[in-house]
């Protein structure tokens, strides 16, 4: 089943074999394991984990530990670095530093309200584990970009949807799959572009296949020969999309 933890699609596994109830999540970045004892049938696994769906997309509270930016050197640091400073900077991404986790933090908002429903944290250093945190509302993709773009983008990551941001509107997706609700946030753009990391190619031609499935017209796949996006300055990604120098 999905992993009500991670949103990982078929990654949770769940034994009700002698009396205990087991569950295990398969994705790398997930923890999400435990063990209960006593007698449990499938209808308890189902509203044990459906109740702990319905706690995480519950209304989203920013934690006391998100200060601002400007107080972590190295968050700022990161945001330079992958291209991310002028989509803050202009207001187009809200980001935060996570001081409990040493994280990086880019608000998720809905862009139906403007609410914030959850965020996404990338860890600062190598011991921050996972490296990729997802706080509050999983079904709401982190979405980049100016309101006159009628093209998007899927990509992995927050940091890759900021850099095109000037280009075309960034969708992160926070990993390979692409959930049923966010195809709910794809319908008001014309063309739709879906550009994974390098070593997940095969995974960007299946999503465009599926997302043709699902009626959206116009898909296209930019297959990243060198670099990730966040890695490239807006003139280079003028210039990957458009042909512009």
């Amino acid at each position: 089943m999905d992993c009500p933890f991670c949103s990982g699609k078929n990654t949770l596994s769940v034994d009700t074999s002698a009396n205990n109830l087991n569950w295990y999540c398969f994705h790398a970045s997930c923890k999400a394991k435990g063990k209960y004892q006593g007698e449990k049938n499938m209808n308890y696994v189902t509203d044990t984990f459906k109740q702990k769906e319905e706690i995480q997309n519950s209304t989203f509270e920013i934690p006391d530990s998100f200060v601002s930016v400007y107080s972590d050197e190295k968050s700022m640091k990161y945001l330079h670095k992958n291209n991310c400073w002028e989509a803050w900077s202009w207001g187009r991404a809200a980001v935060k530093f996570d001081v409990k986790q040493n994280r990086v933090v880019f608000m998720v908002k809905d862009p139906n309200t403007d609410e914030i429903v959850g965020a996404v944290g990338r860890g600062l250093n190598s011991k921050v584990y996972p490296k990729w945190y997802m706080y509050g509302n999983k079904d709401v993709p982190f979405t980049c970009g100016l309101i006159e773009h009628q093209e998007a983008i899927l990509v992995e990551d927050c940091a890759s949807a900021c850099a095109v941001s000037n280009v075309l509107t960034g969708i992160a997706l926070m990993g390979t799959s692409l959930k049923q609700s966010h195809k709910n946030y794809l319908e008001p753009y014309e063309n739709l572009y879906v550009a994974l990391d390098r070593d997940a190619t095969n995974k960007s031609y299946k999503l465009a296949s599926e997302l043709t499935s699902a009626g959206f017209k116009n898909v296209k796949v930019k297959v990243l020969h060198e670099y990730d996006l966040k890695c490239c300055s807006t003139a280079e990604i003028e210039e990957m999309f458009y042909g512009k120098k």
